[in-house]
């Protein structure tokens, strides 16, 4: 009996071991930036939405980045209807496309991301379907 004792012990260590293991590497990963983001990887940031100003944090797959001039900006403003006629509204040059754990496409602006990592596990879990529960 002290042997399956010590076995369910032993195997409940290595499985608390293993999930303080992959949350360390989803929260910590590596230090990086949107404005270089690299198409095809995962990156775990805090995104400061434009209307209420409070950062949101998501997990998301890169699909497309985006260098914007300042024409395509311009031409961008005159011909989006998104925030059309709020001033305070401001488009940045880098944009990047990326689909989130839920499936949605959505584009970020780096210039107003923080925190951002990129995870080690983050393309295993983003394809196992793990960061979905997660985020």
């Amino acid at each position: 009996m002290s042997e399956f004792v010590l076995s369910a012990i032993v195997s409940t260590v290595t499985l608390v071991g293993l999930v303080c293991f992959v949350l360390f590497h989803i929260y910590r990963g590596i230090h990086d930036s949107l404005s270089n983001a690299t198409i095809g990887c995962v990156y775990n940031f805090e995104y400061e939405q434009p209307v209420t100003g409070d950062p949101e944090r998501y997990m998301a797959k890169v699909l497309s980045v985006h260098r914007l001039s300042s024409d395509s900006i311009q031409r961008l403003n005159s011909t989006s209807r998104y925030r059309r006629y709020d001033s305070k509204f401001m488009r940045t040059t880098h944009l990047v496309t990326a689909q989130t754990p839920d499936g949605k496409i959505r584009n970020f602006y780096a210039e107003r991301t923080r925190n951002v990592r990129r995870p080690l596990l983050g393309g295993t879990l983003f394809k196992s379907g793990i960061a979905a529960m997660m985020f």
